[in-house]
């Protein structure tokens, strides 16, 4: 169940940016962002009125979309939307540097047999995929078509926090044996 409930703001983030591309792909890059600023802000709203709380990132997606979205319409200037994701990575990547980040995501059978290090480890690694993503995603918006860098925002990050969960599950999994065998966390 704890897995389920951590995925699902990454599913929600994931459907978001399908139909952010999709938008894009299909009415172009000024009606993806006026459709995103709407939805935020609409969602931001519904939030408050119905007394639920608003999380940090919830309230960093409002000032992030808003504003940049806000600039791509005001300018005419869809690199302003473009570059959007390159600060959330790295606000990611900074509270990705906290060493106990992981802990509410993490099933009570890894913390049961494996040394904290390895967490630790494990949450540097994904700050470090966050910096990654935003420096390729800056690169991107140089370098390539909007057309590309909407592809390259639908599957590249999710792409590759897909390949570093599985790297961790297996190692972690390779691990937990080795600490159920050896009676002790290793």
């Amino acid at each position: 169940m704890l897995v389920v409930r951590a995925l699902i703001p990454i599913a929600r983030d994931l459907v978001a940016t399908f139909v952010f591309v999709a938008l894009f792909w299909t009415f172009g890059v000024y009606v993806a962002t006026g459709v995103g600023v709407s939805l935020v802000v609409t969602q931001t709203l519904y939030m408050h009125f119905k007394g639920k709380k608003i999380g940090a990132l919830q309230w960093l997606s409002l000032v992030l979309i808003t504003t940049f979205g806000g600039a791509t319409m005001l300018f005419h200037n869809p690199h302003f939307i473009m570059v959007k994701p390159s600060l959330l990575w790295l606000a990611l990547g900074v509270v990705m540097l906290r060493r106990d980040w992981m802990a509410p995501y993490v099933p009570p059978i890894i913390t049961e047999h494996l040394a904290e290090r390895h967490i630790i480890r494990a949450g540097y690694a994904y700050a470090g995929l966050m910096f990654s993503l935003a420096v390729v995603n800056v690169v991107v918006v140089k370098v390539a078509s909007p057309n590309f860098w909407a592809a390259y925002a639908l599957l590249g990050p999710t792409v590759a926090q897909g390949l570093l969960l599985l790297v961790f599950y297996f190692r972690f999994r390779e691990r937990i044996s080795e600490s159920m065998r050896a009676g002790t966390k290793v």
